[in-house]
């Protein structure tokens, strides 16, 4: 289907007299007809519209106009974009109730407005029309999107900064996610500190993340610097993994402690231990990731690091407010997890 754009007659939008030209070649209209298309003039057919924005496509004239756009219609509101396949569920996870909370007192105080849409981004060559219809001037993404969406922003010159996810190799992405390097060193030096050395490492990935790559090559390095075993030490599995896996990992691994990623399988570790009276931390220690505040009624207390998501939210918004303003090469940023003290280790 042909795409439709929105204009709101914004005469600022028009390209210049060359390029109206070759778009009028292009589509085999007149220059006039190029200029009330763009305008949204009456007067023009949807089928001449129709071909007109096909050549301005085909001749790759998009930056140019969201540029002028930008220009034109700069307002103070950005949007927060989720995939329309995403459920309710994934949306309200608590990392992502953090990163909306930092986005939106960040915006606050700085005076700009947030739009929450989700589309459908299996096919994102409409983007460009949906975020000047709700009059964006910039795009924060909150989970992982396939590059296909991020070539689609880039070729319409949209400001956009990713948060909490890369792409590895991808380059001109801007993003602020958890330093899982630093995050394994945090718990690896905590766990030493309390005398523990035979330490298994439970993870999981995601090819846009590839924290996992980072966490084993992080702790092989650590442990091994440390003069400390750590081959076979990792498992890296997936994060909502059954019971029974994880029951046969600790019956095989028997190590003294764990630095669980997954906080799935950190209440299996823990309802195993209770199953079996396995008293923790007298005979097997636990560390996990991704806190939560119900952690503090678990018995024991979990110790676990905590992702900063508020202020990767906050950063982010910082980050995409500089794009919007016209800076180039705004650099990427990691942000190191903060370590919540509980009975467990």
């Amino acid at each position: 289907m042909a795409q439709k754009y929105i204009r709101n007659g914004v005469s600022d939008l028009e390209i210049d007299k060359v390029n109206i030209f070759e778009v009028a070649e292009r589509a085999g209209v007149s220059k006039s007809t190029v200029s009330r298309a763009l305008n949204n003039h009456y007067g023009v057919s949807q089928k001449s519209k129709e071909k007109v924005w096909k050549a301005i496509e085909d001749l790759k004239y998009r930056p140019n106009l969201f540029a002028r756009y930008l220009r034109t219609n700069a307002s103070k509101r950005i949007g927060l974009l989720f995939s329309s396949k995403m459920s309710d569920s994934s949306i309200l996870q608590q990392i992502n109730i953090g990163k909306l909370g930092g986005i939106m007192n960040k915006a606050k105080e700085l005076g700009f407005d947030i739009t929450i849409f989700t589309e459908d981004l299996s096919d994102p060559s409409g983007l460009n029309e949906v975020i000047q219809e709700k009059g964006l001037s910039g795009i924060l993404l909150l989970n992982p999107v396939v590059k296909k969406v991020l070539h689609t922003l880039e070729s319409y010159g949209i400001p956009h900064v990713l948060i909490n996810w890369s792409v590895p190799g991808h380059e001109h992405q801007c993003f602020v996610k958890t330093d899982w390097a630093k995050a394994t060193i945090i718990a690896l030096d905590y766990l030493l500190d309390k005398g523990y050395t035979d330490i298994g490492v439970i993870t999981w990935g995601e090819d846009e993340l590839s924290k996992e790559r980072v966490i084993q090559s992080t702790f092989a390095n650590y442990m091994k610097n440390k003069g400390l075993p750590y081959e076979n030490h990792v498992w890296n599995t997936k994060l909502k993994i059954p019971k029974e896996a994880v029951v046969d990992y600790l019956e095989k691994s028997k190590k003294r402690a764990y630095l669980s990623f997954s906080y799935f399988t950190s209440m299996h570790i823990l309802n195993y231990c209770r199953e079996k009276n396995i008293s923790i931390p007298a005979d097997v220690a636990l560390l996990s990731n991704d806190y939560f505040e119900f952690f503090e009624y678990l018995h024991p207390k979990l110790t676990a690091l905590k992702q900063p998501s508020e202020k990767m939210g906050e950063l982010a918004l910082e980050k995409l407010i500089r794009k919007m303003d016209g800076e180039q090469n705004v650099e990427s940023e990691l942000v190191a997890p903060d370590l919540i003290l509980g009975d467990s280790c």
